[in-house]
């Protein structure tokens, strides 16, 4: 490699770097974590948005798929509420999180994702675990979603982490997320979130799945922004 390519990649670092900092500084503050002690799995999520129509709703079963609860703000007109997160009756749930990935090459020989609710919403029909998740996403272009983190928790406590271009399983007993693609965002740069290293220092301290301890996390974690003078 010559040193004129080795300072060009350098470069590109650097950018990469500075572009994902200003990002996950400047994005919408959402955050989730999950907690597996035993057979108990915990997951908790916050979306911080300025819609002002929060939905909470259930979708039953239908030819041998599983029934599923959705929370989401954004109306998608014919298609419902857009889903922000879920829970399956099996006990799978997923977070979105809006986050920075720079564009790369699209998937070849993949399903074109051209509904993203139902798409969405599809996901926590058909599957009962990360590993059948990760098997349906693999199927499309996922990176259709270029701005966005997704998170996937299965009751065992395994989780699939889905950025633009990788998807990723861990068995981590605990895990905290926010606004960034883990896989290109220095720990120090993820540290500048608040929301973030509270959440990562709150569980430092111990952990627990009690009802009180989740939602003291969840509340430490919490982040209230002004936009035109209102919360």
């Amino acid at each position: 490699m010559t040193t004129a390519t080795k300072k060009a990649q350098l470069i590109k670092l650097i950018l990469l770097t500075f572009l994902n900092f200003a990002f996950i500084q400047n994005s919408i503050a959402c955050s989730g974590y999950k907690i597996t002690i035993d057979n108990r799995t915990f997951f908790g999520s916050n979306h911080v948005a300025w819609f002002k129509t929060p939905h909470i709703w259930f979708e039953n079963a239908t030819n041998g798929k599983y029934g599923a609860a959705f929370t989401g703000a954004r109306f998608d007109g014919e298609n419902g509420y857009a889903p922000q997160s879920g829970m399956n009756e099996m006990g799978l749930v997923f977070e979105r999180l809006v986050a920075y990935h720079p564009t790369q090459e699209n998937f070849t020989n993949r399903k074109t994702i051209s509904n993203p609710t139902n798409y969405l919403k599809d996901i926590l029909f058909s599957c009962k675990s990360v590993e059948e998740v990760k098997e349906f996403i693999s199927k499309y272009d996922h990176s259709y979603f270029i701005e966005d983190v997704f998170i996937y928790v299965e009751k065992s406590g395994k989780y699939l982490i889905v950025e633009p271009y990788t998807l990723t399983i861990e068995n981590e007993p605990t895990y905290v997320i926010a606004n960034f693609c883990p896989s290109i965002t220095l720990g120090q740069n993820a540290n500048k979130l608040d929301r973030y290293r509270n959440g990562v220092a709150f569980i430092k301290n111990g952990i627990d799945t009690t009802m009180e301890y989740c939602k003291t996390l969840l509340d430490t974690m919490h982040v209230c922004r002004k936009k035109i003078g209102d919360g």
